[in-house]
């Protein structure tokens, strides 16, 4: 099986963050309409972060065992995520509006569902 990839990495990184940014601002979801959205999903914001740190711990754990299946479990959750948090971003106005944050969250969605394919297909030539 392949080593990790800078993918696979920068994800987790990014999903430990949010976790961080998400278990010590309590009150994120209510400074803007994009997190106040984000909030009829998750309602609070450790909810969330724990989400962000499971995503990130599976991942985590594939990368330590060189399990390609909880690899790839950890990245379509990933996926997951942020296409969650991407929609949110989308619809936050009310209306469909492209935002920073949606481009940036579905371009990870993407980078995440990539990386997952990839893992999945090169681990069965090991």
């Amino acid at each position: 099986m392949r080593a990790a990839t800078v993918v696979e990495i920068v994800l987790t990184y990014i999903s430990i963050g949010w976790a961080y940014v998400l278990f010590t601002t309590p009150t994120l979801f209510e400074q803007s309409p994009n997190w106040n959205q984000i909030k009829e999903i998750a309602n609070y914001e450790w909810v969330l972060a724990i989400c962000a740190l499971i995503c990130a711990t599976v991942k985590v754990l594939g990368i330590a065992f060189h399990s390609r299946i909880t690899r790839y479990i950890g990245l379509i959750m990933s996926a997951i995520l942020w296409i969650l948090v991407s929609a949110a971003f989308l619809v936050s106005d009310g209306d469909f509006k492209l935002t920073t944050g949606c481009i940036t969250y579905s371009g990870m969605a993407v980078l995440a569902l990539w990386t997952s394919k990839e893992v999945w297909a090169n681990g069965r030539n090991d």
